[in-house]
């Protein structure tokens, strides 16, 4: 048996009384004005500068093929004007650093950056080990009035053993490294394949790794400190559509090691790679002026550029940087950041009494998760100003707000210590009524 269709004329009546009681809304009679769905856009095609239809490598400017002590190998070289701009700055910028600013940055009595090697490579896999290839690395070096980028590029893995003992020697004959993360990635890989090619890795110190000072400058207003984001948001640079994106190097390289890639593609790899070696030039320029106090730092800064001067024992400039902090529109957050920072440089700088301020100011901002301040206020009145009573009030105060976490790392320990400051104060106080 089958359902009888309902009449016509009745299934547009249901119709007309949904839409009068709003549940059913009548589409557009004109589609094509509906809004269309979003559109999924490519990509810009990347601008290669190679020949069409160029089948070697060697037919890209500035590159040639050498042949060294154990076979050939590739090197391009590439020469950029000190008034070559990448972002904001000037490349040629760099060399007009202070010594204090260049020894900030290089935390060595004196670095010159005339004389380092600025140092990027791309390789075979990105975790590193035993079995990765370093097939291209790239340096920079300041040669009279120009920036002069080398990159030495192996076709295949045998040509990386062809490259590596020259490029030892050019190392061995500047003064020190500048990197990003070469520390932890770059020169512990290309010194396990120097040693593994039979080649006495150069010295490298002083090793100046960007990553690290970058991090502890920016990250807390920027976050993510990758080499991407510090180009875009410190330099104001951006990379034109030959670019590739890290991850797909490899990859890259394996095919055109095996003949299947194509030189565009290998372009867009060494473009990477040249960009990484001239960026690090402004990005050194901006991160030493503004430790050395040479350069206008952004509000957002000024707390971890007071920590950094802090550590390096400037502790005039750090207050400074502290003060003008709290004068900035800052998140409150980050505000009783800066309060704590300062509260504690003035406390070890014997200067309690204006540290109570500060202590103050954050303990009125009532941040239900931190004793901190209270406690700081408790030790001030009991022995700074012999005022016990104001010592327990703090106390109390904190034991409260201890107690409300409802989870909390040492929870227990810091109850166990308030409980025991308590004791301590209610003995003193007895002593005193009777």
């Amino acid at each position: 048996m089958t359902e009888q269709s309902p009449d016509s004329s009745d299934i547009q009546a249901r119709l007309q009384r949904l839409r009068k009681a709003g549940r059913l809304r009548k589409r557009p009679r004109d589609r094509a004005s509906a809004s269309p769905p979003p559109q999924q856009t490519s990509p810009p095609a990347p601008a290669h500068h190679a020949p069409a239809g160029a089948t070697r490598l060697t037919e890209l400017d500035g590159m040639e093929e050498v042949v060294g002590e154990r076979g050939a190998y590739l090197l391009r070289t590439q020469r950029f004007p000190l008034t070559h701009r990448q972002g904001r700055v000037a490349i040629g910028d760099l060399l007009t650093l202070s010594p204090l600013a260049a020894s900030r940055l290089a935390q060595t009595d004196a670095f010159d950056f005339r004389q380092g090697v600025f140092l990027d490579t791309e390789t075979s896999g990105l975790a590193g080990g035993a079995g990765t290839i370093v097939f291209l690395t790239g340096v920079g070096t300041f040669e009279e009035d120009a920036y002069v980028v080398r990159q030495y590029f192996a076709r295949n893995p045998a040509e990386e053993r062809a490259y590596l003992p020259d490029l030892a020697r050019f190392i061995a004959q500047r003064g020190g490294l500048i990197t990003f993360n070469g520390r932890a990635f770059d020169w512990p890989l290309l010194r396990s394949r120097f040693i593994l090619s039979g080649v006495e890795p150069p010295d490298e110190s002083p090793h100046i790794d960007l990553l690290h000072p970058a991090r502890r400058l920016w990250r807390p207003r920027l976050g993510a400190c990758n080499f991407g984001n510090l180009e875009r948001r410190i330099l104001g640079h951006r990379r034109s559509g030959l670019d590739i994106p890290s991850y797909l190097i490899p990859g890259q390289w394996f095919e055109f090691a095996r003949g299947r890639g194509r030189v565009q593609e290998m372009e867009s790899v060494l473009y990477h790679n040249l960009e990484d070696v001239v960026s690090m030039v402004p990005l050194a320029r901006i991160i030493a002026a503004t430790l050395a106090g040479e350069m206008e730092p952004h509000p957002g800064d000024l707390l971890a550029l007071g920590r950094a001067w802090q550590r390096a024992g400037d502790i005039e400039a750090a207050e400074r940087a502290y003060r003008r902090a709290l004068d900035a529109q800052l998140p409150p957050a980050v505000r009783a950041q800066v309060m704590r920072e300062l509260a504690l440089l003035l406390k070890r700088s014997q200067r309690g009494d204006e540290a109570a301020i500060w202590w103050r100011a954050l303990a009125d901002m009532r941040l239900a998760d931190d004793v901190e301040a209270l406690v700081e206020l408790a030790k001030h009145h009991e022995w700074r100003t012999g005022e016990i009573e104001k010592a327990r009030a703090w106390t109390l105060e904190a034991i409260a707000r201890a107690e409300s976490w409802s989870t909390r790392y040492r929870r227990e320990e810091i109850l166990a210590a308030l409980h025991h400051r308590l004791q301590r104060l209610e003995k003193k106080l007895s002593r005193t009524r009777s």
